[in-house]
């Protein structure tokens, strides 16, 4: 007798045994228990999840001898050639192979005649995507009013390319993709159903490279019997899958936290001697970043010591810098000169690239030699380059400063809060809005803005232009921010009209002033004065752009 794969032994024949559909079941047990059933479905899912499946076995509660319901007996004749694939009124069309308008006419054409053993006549046609448009065409009517023996099942890895008139005449179901932990049980339970010797390390890597799909994850399992010579073992699939051990990955992590840039290297040879594949290794490496990420984020119980361990040493920035660099790495390593030199260059990055921010990095990795440090006093730029000295910002730290008590409080009751000033100068009314951290139309609100005392209160004057951008919501905002400012209630008018000496026409002034000493210096440099009398030429004073350390002067 020949061999039959595990894929097809173990193929379920009835809807308990699917694996990773409940809710699909659910929904076909109760319209097959109560006779709700529809003419056409249509079952969707990557590869390998069980829409064939799903399929003949509603076919065999359909044409059950024992009679339709949500459990067929699975020993008449009927279920018997269902499963053997020779029921004759099972029709299946792979539409792959038959995408022409002809092919479907012809199928069409025997819609109208009775089933010949069954009690329904079931078209079940796989990757009905592949169908051309007017193959779709021709479908249609059938499609939604099929004769009353005739049902159809419609099977797709990619429903987008369905037409919509397709999809409204069908009842839609989307198999979900199975994860890790159901496949490695499955395949467990069927090593022990085969009486085959395995290793418990052996089925993780099975399952993720089965990527969701248990027929893949049995093609696999098979494969690594034959590879481990009639047992499943951990190194032989790790050599068949060029995957890397755990504790390779582990090491290289550690590696990394140790900052020690000869043994990463060193790691990274023994990889790729061990025939394990970059992109494999990648792919394991950026996982465990995740689960450090994890383990910082969340109390899992799932977590095993040394991943506890290491989210307790790493630093989460660093963590997370890591998981982007090695993401980046995968897609680069296309485009690099080998893959070698690909995985070597993202593993170097992340132990050259460090956040740079106070207490970031690797919290015992030893520091990045150190960068001569900066002067102790900086020359500023000239008088002639610098900004206006209203333009410069106030720091937060420094309010402005008033004695009196806080707007709103009383005397009985001090808030230990900065008021407002009672006649705030226009840099520092402008730096308090500037210093409220808005954004987005918010910023360009309050930029063109100005901030005065009135009586015990605010007043905020925004110019008309801007003003039109305001709202209940925005004016809230303004409001809030303002009281968060100063740490306390304060009463807040906002009105819109004429303004100067805002922020932003401060910026504008200083822009439109570099701007035209710039052209002013173009104009008496020897230079182009040479330029315009030898070649009779002129200066585009609309390309003239002035150099400087601002960044105002920069965008003008």
């Amino acid at each position: 007798m020949s061999y039959l794969v595990l894929a097809r032994k173990w193929r379920p024949r009835a809807f308990p045994e699917l694996l990773g559909q409940d809710s699909v079941v659910r929904a076909l047990r109760f319209a097959l228990g109560e006779g709700r059933i529809h003419h056409a479905y249509l079952f969707s899912g990557i590869r390998g999840v069980g829409k064939t499946t799903v399929a003949r076995i509603l076919a065999k509660a359909l044409n059950c001898e024992q009679g339709t319901g949500p459990d067929p007996c699975g020993v008449c004749s009927a279920c018997q050639e269902i499963d053997a694939g020779r029921f004759v009124d099972l029709i299946e069309v792979d539409a792959a192979s038959r995408t022409k308008v002809d092919d479907t006419r012809e199928l069409l054409d025997n819609v109208q005649y009775a089933p010949t053993r069954g009690r329904y006549k079931v078209y079940l046609i796989d990757e009905v995507h592949m169908l051309s448009t007017h193959s779709f065409n021709a479908l249609l009517k059938t499609l939604e009013e099929p004769p009353p023996h005739v049902k159809f099942i419609l099977a797709t890895t990619d429903p987008q390319k369905l037409p919509v008139t397709v999809l409204s005449r069908c009842q839609k179901f989307a198999l979900r993709r199975l994860s890790d932990a159901q496949i490695r049980d499955h395949l467990a339970a069927i090593l022990r159903e085969e009486a085959v010797a395995f290793d418990e390390g052996a089925l993780a890597p099975l399952a993720r490279a089965a990527d969701g799909s248990a027929r893949d994850a049995l093609s696999l399992l098979d494969q690594a019997i034959a590879a481990g010579g009639g047992a499943v073992r951990e190194v032989s699939v790790r050599e068949m899958l060029g995957a890397v051990a755990p504790d390779l990955v582990r090491r290289v992590v550690t590696t990394l936290a140790d900052g020690d840039g000869g043994a990463l290297l060193a790691l990274i040879d023994e990889a790729y001697s061990l025939g394990v594949e970059p992109e494999a290794f990648l792919a394991d490496l950026v996982r465990l970043w995740h689960d450090i990420a994890v383990a910082q984020a969340v109390t899992a119980t799932s977590v095993d010591e040394w991943t506890q361990a290491m989210a307790a040493r790493l630093d989460p920035e660093m963590v997370q810098l890591c998981y982007e660099i090695g993401c980046l790495g995968r897609r680069q390593l296309p485009v690099a000169p080998d893959p070698e030199t690909g995985l070597r260059m993202t593993v170097l990055r992340m132990l050259a690239f460090r956040p740079v921010a106070e207490g970031a990095g690797l919290a015992s990795a030893p520091s990045s030699p150190p960068r001569p440090a900066a002067p102790a006093s900086t020359p500023r730029p000239a008088a002639s380059q610098a900004a206006p000295p209203a333009v410069a910002r106030a720091p937060r730290e420094e309010p402005v400063p008033n004695d009196t008590a806080p707007v709103g409080a009383s005397q009985a009751q001090p808030v230990p809060a900065p008021a407002p000033p009672e006649e705030p100068p226009p840099a520092a009314a402008e730096s308090v809005l500037e210093s409220l951290g808005l954004t987005g139309l918010m910023k360009h609100i309050v930029m063109n803005a100005m901030l005065a005392k009135k009586g015990d209160g605010l007043v905020v004057t925004v110019d008309s232009e801007a003003g039109k951008l305001l709202n209940a919501e925005r004016i809230d905002m303004l409001k809030k921010a303002l009281c968060a400012y100063y740490k306390g209630p304060v009463a807040v008018d906002v009105v819109v009209g004429p303004v100067t000496g805002t922020s932003a026409q401060l910026r504008q002034e200083a822009i439109e002033a570099a701007q035209r000493r710039a052209r002013e210096a173009l104009a008496g440099d020897p230079g182009v004065e040479a330029l315009q009398r030898t070649f009779n030429a002129r200066v585009n004073e609309n390309s003239v752009r002035p150099r400087g350390d601002k960044p105002e002067e920069q965008k003008a």
